[in-house]
């Protein structure tokens, strides 16, 4: 009597348990999304490498080529000559690390996906953007009802107040004992079973504590305590969560900004390089001049691939911190 109850709690804590495991194996699936975008952009850099060091690798070759032309006939000197032989030997050797990356990467990403073919294959640069939602309150709203975080610290908020209850009843449950029982006896033995009712016998206590030496005061303080620290607990990892989807929903209008201005600069950054380049085989602009219009042009597309990376990882990072389809 008065004792606590554990299927009254178990009542209001097993949905939640349900519900939260149908909802941490959607959020695994979503970042399992956000790891394969990760591994997919591996492979795009890596090619992306491979690209520029054929190209810069090509170019090298006809410029050293004409230098040696140029060399023969007194209008160069060996120092340039000498340049561009390094700077084949740096492209070749870039060529070779990025093509080991290339495998490597798509190794990865087969492994993961579980995929047979490990045939080489050239990946699209994924450059159309989706349009996303930013409006910050109502994504959040519906991230609340969807993350398995918050059924989580309703859970266990659900759990501390159980422990409470079962300290505040612990030592208080009165225990009632009833016994009937029949008893015959007879001289011989069938007789016993034709009249039971010659003896009959019931009775009844009662168990009632009387001190416990202070061990239930004790535990539903422990029990309080808990409770309070489970709820300041929530209260901070909850903070902590929709700050992370604050920082991703500010960030990707700016990042998506990012890549269009990257795009100008790789456009720019090549055509630059394509006209130093003619200048310097016509000998109107010097090979430091060219190669710091190749570093430019090489810089300027990596920083657009970055950034594209950026925006793409960020938007699958969004969608597994809230579970929302954008």
């Amino acid at each position: 009597m008065f004792k606590y109850n554990n299927y009254k709690w178990q009542k209001q804590i097993a949905p939640l348990q349900l519900r939260e495991a149908e909802q941490i194996q959607k959020a695994a699936m979503m970042q399992l999304e956000y790891e394969v975008c990760n591994l997919y952009f591996n492979i795009i850099e890596a090619q992306s490498n491979e690209q520029l060091a054929t190209g810069n690798l090509q170019t090298s070759v006809i410029n050293l080529a004409n230098e040696k032309r140029k060399v023969q006939m007194g209008v160069s000197t060996e120092d340039k000559v000498l340049q561009l032989e390094i700077q084949q030997i740096n492209s070749q050797q870039q060529k070779i690390t990025a093509e080991i990356e290339i495998q490597k990467s798509l190794l990865a990403l087969e492994t993961f996906i579980n995929e047979t073919d490990t045939t080489s294959r050239l990946l699209q640069l994924p450059e159309q953007l989706p349009s996303i939602e930013t409006n910050k309150e109502k994504i959040i709203t519906q991230a609340k009802a969807n993350l398995p975080q918050y059924i989580t610290y309703h859970r266990k908020i659900l759990e501390a107040e159980s422990k409470t209850d079962e300290a505040k009843k612990q030592g208080r449950q009165i225990e009632l004992v009833a016994s009937y029982g029949l008893n015959n006896a007879a001289a011989d033995l069938p007789a016993i079973y034709r009249n039971p009712q010659d003896q009959q016998r019931f009775s009844l206590g009662f168990t009632i504590p009387i001190a416990d030496w202070g061990r239930r005061k004790n535990n539903l303080a422990i029990a309080r305590l808990n409770e309070e620290q489970t709820e300041l607990t929530n209260k901070q990892e909850a903070a902590k969560l929709l700050e992370e989807i604050s920082n991703l929903i500010n960030e990707l209008p700016v990042v998506k900004n990012n890549i269009a201005q990257s795009l100008v600069l790789d456009t720019l950054s090549q055509k630059r390089f394509l006209i130093t380049n003619r200048l310097y085989q016509s000998g109107k602009a010097s090979l430091l001049e060219l190669q710091a219009a190749q570093t430019e042009k090489d810089n300027a597309k990596r920083n657009y691939i970055a950034s594209l990376r950026k925006f793409w990882e960020s938007y699958y990072l969004l969608k597994a911190k809230t579970l929302l389809d954008f």
